[in-house]
């Protein structure tokens, strides 16, 4: 079966790239670009054309919702396509971070079926954690977490502690706080770093760090460091024995016959 080729014209999909040169690129399986959007509703050409079988029949077609395709009808050889994206802008109610959208290129007989990746931009994350510090015999804690991060996001956020000390952490979906549990600790002060990644849509990483700090154990006061056990020296009774004492003449009269 021979070989199909289709080839997207870079240069009319990028404007910052305006002298790019034209190139074939074998789509079979494959991404065939990458399309970068404002968080605004817009359009943009995407210019298609064949090389290798002149009546070669495709079309493009959105995968994602807010992807949208003027002309969905099938296409033979060069054809412009206009391709439509909704808007990602934030508002009181909602939270739009960055997304990624795909359209696919496929042909009427199904032998390729390749894929052109779109990025839309939306609010960045933000992410802070405040250093905490808990008492020795605390077993739990809060450590604040302001970010504008949704429930939604849980998926891409990675939390993490440098000491074993710190059983686990857990974000509790308020935007507001973690929850870590601790050991109890017996011994000097001690510190751990705590962190939070959360990795977008784009792959682009953001971070924060935080110590949390668990005080040194300090005994009250007359109390003993190591509780300790008295034993009673050898060979003295635990309670002390009364000697017998002689029996006393009795003072009530005596019958004698």
């Amino acid at each position: 079966m021979k070989k199909t080729y289709l080839l997207i014209i870079m240069a009319a999909i990028f404007a910052i790239c305006s002298c790019t040169k034209v190139e074939y690129i074998d789509v079979t399986g494959r991404v065939l670009t990458e399309k970068e959007v404002p968080v605004t509703a817009g359009s943009f050409m995407l210019p298609v054309t064949v090389n290798g079988e002149s009546k070669l029949v495709w079309k493009v077609r959105p995968i994602d919702s807010w992807l949208h395709v003027d002309d969905a009808e099938w296409k033979q050889n060069a054809y412009n396509v206009t391709v439509r994206y909704d808007s990602n802008e934030s508002s009181m109610n909602t939270r739009n971070f960055a997304r990624v959208g795909h359209l696919v290129v496929d042909t009427y007989d199904g032998f390729v079926a390749d894929t052109i990746v779109v990025k839309q931009r939306g609010i960045t994350p933000s992410m802070k954690l405040s250093n905490v510090t808990a008492e020795a015999s605390m077993t739990t804690c809060l450590i604040p977490f302001n970010t504008n991060l949704t429930d939604a996001c849980r998926p891409g956020i990675t939390i993490s502690a440098d000491q074993d000390w710190v059983e686990g952490i857990t974000y509790l979906g308020n935007g507001k706080e973690l929850e870590v549990a601790l050991a109890a600790n017996g011994g000097d002060e001690r510190s751990a770093h705590i962190k939070v990644l959360f990795v977008d849509a784009w792959g682009d990483e953001h971070k924060a760090e935080c110590v949390l700090t668990q005080n040194a154990y300090v005994p009250e006061p007359g109390t003993p460091d190591t509780p300790t056990t008295e034993e009673p020296e050898p060979g003295t009774p635990d309670t002390p024995e009364t000697p017998d004492q002689p029996n006393e003449p009795s003072q009530e009269p005596q019958n004698v016959k």
